[in-house]
């Protein structure tokens, strides 16, 4: 369906015309390969780990995903737990995208907890095991 481009009125498939688009125009997360699958996924691994793996931040969650796990998605198969990991969305933004060489030095999947999180019998449930 056409619409109005927002600024000049022209006819476009989106909002803006490809005139007045900005060169950094991203897809939708749909478009980009998130679908319900991933949604549920997400979902999943944010209410078993309630903590960013990186920082132990607890609120504005979200799933960073290993370059395996688009590989195996590609393949037909659906995306596990271990492909992906909690963070928070600062420190998913600075990660950025899935990169080939792995998620980087000291990055740990799903559920390893923060580093350095003290093991204090105030920090752990139930106290030092």
């Amino acid at each position: 369906m056409l619409k109005p481009c927002i600024d000049c009125g022209d006819l476009s498939e989106r909002n803006r015309c490809p005139e007045h688009r900005p060169d950094d125009f991203t897809p939708s997360a749909t478009k980009r390969g998130y679908d319900s699958a991933w949604q549920r996924l997400s979902l999943k691994a944010r209410q078993l780990q309630p903590f960013c793996t990186l920082c132990g931040a607890t609120d504005d969650l979200t799933v960073d995903h290993s370059p395996e796990a688009w590989q195996r998605k590609a393949r037909g198969l659906s995306i596990r737990l271990a492909d992906v990991r909690v963070l928070c969305r600062s420190c998913n933004s600075r990660a950025g995208r899935a990169r080939p060489q792995g998620w980087g030095v000291g990055v740990g999947p799903l559920g390893s907890g923060p580093p350095g999180k003290a093991n204090f019998r105030s920090h752990t449930p139930g106290g030092i095991q």
